[in-house]
């Protein structure tokens, strides 16, 4: 996570220092990521939060949208297969917005969620495009702008544990107009 922050914030500074030049979107590599969650299961209209969020340093100036578009490969062991996930995100810490602390996680009414991605399937060591901030491009630019965001999902068919998502090929799409 470290180097995806780095690379984030020299994303942005390259962005302000062509800002001036253009007002089209700028897209900027990222370097590869991973994150690994113990046990995926269906959340029943329920997104599941990490109970910390992702980090930043904050941007010297304020950036309008984000997407984030590349590759995913989802590793897991399957109880119930294929897994059946959307992406949230807030900007907001979810646990001042009334969601419930399940310990190592925060679980909130997906009614009262930002969806940022549309619904993806994901079979065992398969990899996939997916796009993240398309709909709601704005929520992952709030929460870069703040310094911090929770990325969550919710999962609508599936079970596994020890899942592992690789993202490879990111490329961010900035807008600082």
């Amino acid at each position: 996570m470290k180097s995806l922050r780095w690379t984030f914030l020299l994303a942005l500074l390259l962005a302000a220092a062509l800002s001036a030049c253009s007002q089209a979107p700028l897209k900027v590599p990222l370097d590869d990521f991973e994150f690994k969650v113990d046990a995926a299961s269906y959340t029943a209209g329920q997104v599941i939060y990490p109970k910390n969020p992702a980090q930043f340093n904050k941007p010297v100036f304020n950036v309008k949208t984000i997407t984030l578009s590349g590759d995913v490969t989802v590793e897991y062991t399957a109880v119930q297969s294929p897994l059946k996930m959307t992406f949230y995100a807030r900007a907001e810490n979810p646990g001042d917005a009334g969601c419930t602390d399940a310990g190592l996680a925060w679980v909130c009414d997906a009614a009262n969620e930002t969806p940022i991605s549309s619904e993806y399937t994901f079979a065992s060591g398969e990899t996939q495009q997916v796009t993240l901030g398309s709909p709601n491009p704005e929520v992952l630019a709030d929460g870069i702008n703040q310094g911090e965001i929770w990325i969550g999902a919710k999962v609508t068919a599936g079970a596994a544990t020890n899942v592992t998502f690789r993202f490879t090929h990111m490329v961010a799409n900035v807008t600082v107009f």
